[in-house]
């Protein structure tokens, strides 16, 4: 009776951690999917004085979207581009207009990028220039989603090269 035991716990720990190991690979496999890419421009020439508009597109995977950037539940993580740029003042971040789309996943339709997006900021440039201004640097917070599951959020560094007029 004892060896029945032991053989039944020996399979059944045997199954468990075949199980664990196939769901940690899986997990790692689906932690290594790159839902978005952002391409932010080769680079801006500022002005003394003017303001300076900066297009940053997001490329979003087929099969994948990301939330809004105002998403139709408090518990969605939304898209955010935030900017650390000493010297210039940032005046405005527009988003692009968020689709609206009814997963199976959710009781409610909810706000929601794909394809390609274009993430538009502008800045308010001061006269003179501050010194030491070579790049615009900041972060895109997001959290890309397909029909099934959602993946971890992501905080991409974004970097735009300055030149001076």
């Amino acid at each position: 009776m004892k060896l029945r035991n032991f053989c039944k716990a020996a399979a059944l720990l045997t199954a468990t951690t075949a199980l664990l190991l196939q769901l940690g690979v899986a997990r790692a496999q689906f932690r290594g999917v790159q839902a978005a890419s952002v391409m932010p421009p080769k680079g801006v020439q500022i002005k003394p004085g003017e303001d300076l508009a900066v297009a940053l597109k997001v490329a979003i995977r087929p099969g994948y979207h990301m939330n809004s950037d105002n998403p139709a539940e408090d518990y969605l993580i939304p898209t955010r581009l935030t900017w650390d740029v000493a010297g210039l003042t940032v005046k405005s971040v527009e988003y692009p207009k968020a689709e609206t789309v009814k997963y199976e996943f959710s009781e409610k339709p909810l706000s929601v990028f794909s394809g390609t997006i274009t993430l538009l900021s502008t800045f308010k440039v001061p006269e003179p220039l501050p010194a030491g201004l070579n790049e615009l640097t900041g972060t895109l917070r997001y959290q890309a989603c397909n029909e099934k599951a959602c993946l971890p959020p992501v905080t991409a560094e974004v970097s735009v090269p300055v030149t001076k007029h």
